[in-house]
């Protein structure tokens, strides 16, 4: 029977709720808002199939990187609807051409982020972009292998615990199953995105959200939300406003990073990430066929004026698989060595460090305002305050 001792010794993966046989395991959220399994006693017959497919206590094989690209896709519509460079549009693309399946993070009506899978272009918008939230696996470990077992082509995405997961799940390899795992910042509190939503929107007036708008350019994104009534808002900041004040200043980048969304804050500064994420068992280690994430750091060489407003993926080939869907992918690759990728793309190769005041944070965030707790504990000034403060550093710049 599967005994949770330490919170840091689980991912929430949930292969071992999807593995019972009885359906005596239950994921529930604790007062963080993270997912555990929870097992009904009187139902577990000590199978132990929970503990054979736990990822924690029980790794699955790992690869070595084969290959690694600065990578971006062809057709710019689909840069623009991306966070990066389209990677997970382009594998999708593939997959779905020849009549499989394609699993990976999307809203549900509530907002929440959950895995679903798409079996047309139509619904993979949805799975598309970034969500900076943890997402509810559900039974879409299940649903994979039903379809791989029917024959079909399955392209899986996720956090690489999530992949280690589906992995131990399966019990074998399947020539059809395709994992993408992403260059995972960490897990941020479902809890606490919700918290987050209540406080700042009445969720029925939302059409959409997206963590990576890049009106102003990739590496200047910010979290934006579409309401019904055709406003667009960062943070509350409606983007009439936003694009007449910051697209008039020359120190916008400045004034945008201190406005920047409490939630995204909170992530940034490892506020509300799941305890697993600062002992992560998967850092530097390669779980799925391909690795994706964005391609950060200063590559003069490769990275167009273009390409700073559309987003430049990094994309690391793992596999013989990864290498043949490589060739069928409609996409530019330039190779770069993943050493120089790693040294500004921590989460490759280490764990964050959880930020002192993340237990004080927890204690307090379902009893008080989200936004004005997270910038006491991260010490954010006010935007009256903030403001004068980016003129008067950038006129200390200037007069140097």
């Amino acid at each position: 029977m599967l005994s949770i001792t330490h919170k840091q010794n689980c991912c929430g993966c949930a292969a071992c709720a999807n593995v019972c046989p009885k359906k005596a395991i239950s994921m529930r959220a604790d007062e963080e808002g993270f997912l555990y399994p929870q097992v009904d006693t009187s139902v577990c017959v000590n199978c132990g199939l929970c503990e054979k497919v736990c990822p924690i206590l029980k790794k699955p094989q790992t690869y070595c990187v084969l290959e690694t690209y600065a990578a971006k896709h062809k057709d710019t519509e689909v840069k623009l609807k991306s966070s990066s460079g389209g990677m997970f549009t382009a594998l999708a693309e593939v997959i779905l051409k020849e009549g499989g399946v394609v699993f990976g993070a999307g809203f549900d009506k509530e907002w929440n982020v959950v895995h679903g899978y798409a079996e047309n272009t139509e619904d993979l918008d949805n799975l598309r972009r970034s969500k900076y939230v943890q997402s509810n696996i559900g039974n879409t470990y299940q649903q994979a292998k039903a379809f791989l077992d029917s024959g079909r082509k399955v392209l899986f995405t996720g956090t690489p615990c999530q992949i280690a997961g589906l992995r131990n799940y399966l019990g074998k390899e399947y020539d059809k199953l395709i994992t993408a795992e992403l260059i995972c910042h960490g897990t941020p509190s479902p809890g606490a995105w919700r918290i987050f939503l209540d406080q700042n929107f009445n969720k029925s007036k939302i059409q959409n959200i997206n963590f990576r708008d890049k009106h102003f350019a990739w590496k200047a994104s910010y979290l934006s939300f579409l309401l019904f009534n055709g406003v667009l808002c960062a943070h509350g900041m409606k983007r009439t406003f936003a694009e007449g004040f910051f697209e008039k200043i020359p120190f916008r980048k400045k004034v945008q990073y201190i406005y920047k969304n409490t939630f995204l804050k909170s992530f940034l500064a490892e506020l509300i990430s799941r305890p697993s994420c600062f002992a992560c068992a998967f850092r530097g280690k390669r779980i799925a066929d391909f690795t994706i994430g964005d391609l950060w750091g200063s590559w003069p060489e490769i990275i167009t004026a273009q390409d700073k407003k559309l987003g430049m993926s990094v994309l690391t080939i793992n596999t013989s698989n990864a290498q043949n869907l490589l060739k069928l992918l409609f996409v530019s690759t330039k190779s770069i060595n993943f050493d120089r990728v790693a040294q500004v793309n921590f989460p490759l190769l280490s764990s964050p460090i959880a930020h002192p005041k993340r237990a004080e944070f927890f204690a307090r965030y379902k009893k008080e305002n989200f936004n004005k707790l997270v910038r006491e504990l991260l010490g954010i000034r006010p935007i009256w305050l903030a403001l004068p403060y980016a003129l008067f550093r950038k006129m200390l710049r200037g007069a140097k």
